[in-house]
């Protein structure tokens, strides 16, 4: 009876802390993509961009949040632009092409940083197309 609430409090991972957050395309909120929250040791966290700019990250689950600490960010969404590629199958279409700046996809390049701390933290980054 008592053994119960022994065996979940070990549970959990208080190294993780909760993240939510917004990403804006010159003052727009980014409608897609993924944002990566790479900390120094240990496993990144990932949340996807939804049609409004607002993401929430996971580390160990979609929505945990990320470990606290420094951590490296990096933004990719890749969208259809482009001139036409020819489409045997059906209508030309668009060739992907990055939405945001290709230094945004990459922690060492995109010059973006966030530290987590213990709590519910919220992030907020304005990227530049140019």
């Amino acid at each position: 009876m008592f053994l119960i609430p022994l065996l979940f409090a070990g549970c959990g991972d208080s190294s993780i802390a909760p993240v939510t957050g917004i990403v804006r395309l010159d003052g727009q909120p980014l409608d897609g993509g993924q944002v990566v929250f790479t900390p120094a040791a240990g496993r990144a966290a990932r949340g996807t961009i939804q049609p409004d700019g607002t993401f929430t990250l996971g580390t160990m689950s979609d929505s945990d949040g990320a470990r606290i600490g420094l951590h490296k960010v990096s933004v990719s969404y890749t969208g259809a632009g482009g001139p036409s590629v020819p489409n045997f199958d059906g209508p030309d279409r668009a060739p992907a092409k990055p939405k945001v700046p290709a230094y945004y996809a990459a922690g060492d390049t995109s010059g973006l940083t966030f530290e987590v701390k213990a709590g519910a933290n919220n992030a907020e980054f304005d990227l530049k197309s140019k």
